[in-house]
C-alpha cells in the first residue's frame, strides 16, 4: 500500500525551480546603521497570523529522492498538512497543535498519535519543522522570532543581519532599491528564495547544513498562498474511522511517503 500511495502522489507533479544564491563571502564591513536594516528585514516579512498555500516539493531529503503536493494552513501554533494525491483521498493528513498532533494515513488506515508537529513532519517528510517555524519560511522571513545581535554590509548590494542563537538573515537590495530577506541560517538549515520585492516568495530552498548538507537539498514552489487571521475552523479536526490501526513514528520514518520508488 505504502509503494501505491507514493506513487500516487507523484504523477502530474512538476519539478520545482532550482533556487541557488550565491552569498557574499567573507566577514563584510560591520552595519553602521544597523537599526534601518533590521528594519528593512522586518518589512520583508509578511505579517501574517495564518496562511494556506500549496507547497511544491522536489529534491532530495535524508538522501532519498522526492517530490509532491502538500496542502498547507499553518499558523504560529499550529497546522494541518495534507500531502495530495491526484485523485481519492490524500496520502497522509497531518494536524498539530500545542502538546497534540495527529498523522493519518487513510490509504493504510493507519494513525500515528503525538505532542510534536515537528516529530511527526520529520517522520513522515523527513523535514522537523515546527508550525512557527513554517509560518516564518512560507512568509518570507526565513527564522522564526529572531533578535538582532549585529550584521555586516558587502558592497552596495548584500547585508547580513546576525541573530541569537548563532542564526543569520541575508537582504538583497533589488533594482527598485528596497533589502528583502532573500536567505536564512540556523543549526540546521540553510533557507534562500526566489521573490521580487516585499511580496510571497514564489520558490523556496532548504537545504541541510552541516553534516546534512548532502543528504538535504529540497525545492519548494509556493502556489496560491492566502492570508487569513486565523486558521479556518475545523481545520485541525481529523477525523480518524473506527478500527484504524497505531503506528509508531519510528516505523514511517523507514518508508516516508514522499520518496520515490
Amino acid at each position: 500500500m505504502r509503494g501505491v500511495a507514493a506513487i500516487a502522489l507523484l504523477i502530474g507533479v512538476g519539478c520545482a525551480p532550482a533556487v541557488r544564491l550565491a552569498l557574499p563571502d567573507g566577514p563584510g564591513t560591520p552595519l553602521v546603521d544597523l537599526p534601518a536594516i533590521e528594519a528593512d528585514a522586518r518589512r520583508s516579512c509578511l505579517p501574517h497570523a495564518a496562511v494556506t498555500a500549496d507547497l511544491r516539493l522536489s529534491g532530495r531529503i535524508d538522501g532519498d529522492r522526492v517530490r509532491g503536493t502538500l496542502q498547507v494552513g499553518v499558523a504560529r501554533e499550529a497546522m494541518r498538512l495534507e500531502g495530495l494525491a491526484p485523485f481519492g483521498a490524500p496520502v497522509f493528513v497531518l494536524a498539530a497543535r500545542p502538546e497534540r498532533a495527529l498523522l493519518f494515513l487513510p490509504r493504510e488506515s493507519a494513525v500515528v498519535r503525538g505532542t510534536s508537529a515537528s516529530e511527526l513532519l520529520d517522520a513522515v517528510v523527513g523535514v522537523a519543522l515546527t508550525p512557527a517555524d513554517l509560518l516564518a519560511i512560507v512568509t518570507g522571513c526565513g527564522v522564526a522570532d529572531w533578535q538582532v545581535r549585529g550584521g555586516a554590509t558587502f558592497g552596495e548590494v548584500w547585508a547580513r543581519l546576525d541573530l541569537d542563537a548563532g542564526r543569520a538573515l541575508w537582504l538583497r537590495r533589488g533594482t527598485d532599491g528596497v533589502p528583502v530577506v532573500m536567505a536564512a541560517t540556523d543549526a540546521h538549515w540553510r533557507i534562500e528564495y526566489t521573490r521580487t520585492g516585499l511580496t510571497w516568495p514564489t520558490a523556496i530552498r532548504l537545504q541541510g547544513v552541516g553534516a546534512a548538507a548532502r543528504r538535504t537539498d529540497a525545492r519548494l514552489v509556493l502556489d496560491a498562498p492566502d492570508a487569513l487571521p486565523e486558521l479556518p475552523e475545523g481545520a485541525l479536526h481529523v477525523e480518524v474511522p473506527e478500527g484504524t490501526r497505531e503506528v509508531a513514528a519510528s516505523e514511517l520514518r523507514t518508508r516516508r511517503t514522499l520518496v520515490e520508488r
